[in-house]
């Protein structure tokens, strides 16, 4: 394998921990607002329903973000090592 070929393949790598990391953050963006209507919902009927694991959900899926996006950054410093 040729560095031309290893950057490409780390530009591919890249691209899709991008594509992840806004995935990502577009999931625990959409747990946060389910939790939240669920939070009301919980308020106005007193009905148990699972705020809590929703909102965990969302941290959990924040740091998933995190992680995905520390992940890009090492392939984009390695590449640019290159």
């Amino acid at each position: 394998m040729s560095i031309a070929d290893l950057r490409a393949a780390l530009e591919g790598v890249g691209s899709a921990t991008g594509e992840a990391r806004t995935h990502a953050q577009r999931a625990a963006e959409r747990l946060g607002e389910a939790a939240a209507l669920l939070a009301e919902l919980t308020e106005r009927t007193g009905a148990d329903l699972p705020v809590a694991a929703l909102q965990k959900a969302r941290e959990e899926v924040d740091e998933l973000a995190a992680t995905v996006g520390l992940a890009g950054d090492a392939v984009a410093d390695l590449g640019a090592r290159l």
